[in-house]
């Protein structure tokens, strides 16, 4: 699937889960050679065999605490194969409080840097999408 594909889904699922509360969808696409490439060469950081995957919930979770970045979402693919940089952090589990190992990527733009949490499941090879926000 090409980056223009995913960040067409992207909208349609961004569209879809505003509209409607009760909508519980997710999307998933597989990171690019040149992002697991850039990870590993700058932060040793192995990202091989990991999706993304970007839920309606963080989706309506990103709108109400940032509203007008929520259209960052749908530009996460080019994000990811062109991040400025990557930090190890982790973030409480609001239902369990255990501490969760996340990858932070930032992305600097002209005249700003757009920051989005994935959460690192390394078992399942999978990076959710926490939030999202500029800075």
């Amino acid at each position: 699937m090409s980056l223009e594909e995913i960040e067409i889904s992207l909208c349609k699922l961004i569209k879809k889960s505003l509209a409607d509360k009760q909508y519980a969808e997710d999307f998933s696409f597989c990171l690019s050679d040149k992002s697991v490439n850039l990870a590993w060469k700058l932060y040793f950081i192995d990202l091989k065999k990991y999706k993304c995957q970007i839920h309606s919930n963080e989706i309506r979770h990103i709108y109400k605490e940032h509203q007008e970045e929520v259209w960052h979402i749908c530009k996460i693919p080019y994000y990811l194969e062109k991040f400025k940089h990557i930090e190890r952090t982790t973030t409480r589990d609001a239902q369990s409080g255990k501490q969760i190992p996340c990858l932070t990527f930032t992305k600097q733009l002209r005249d700003k840097k757009v920051k989005f949490v994935k959460m690192n499941l390394s078992r399942k090879k999978v990076l959710k999408l926490k939030t999202m926000y500029e800075v």
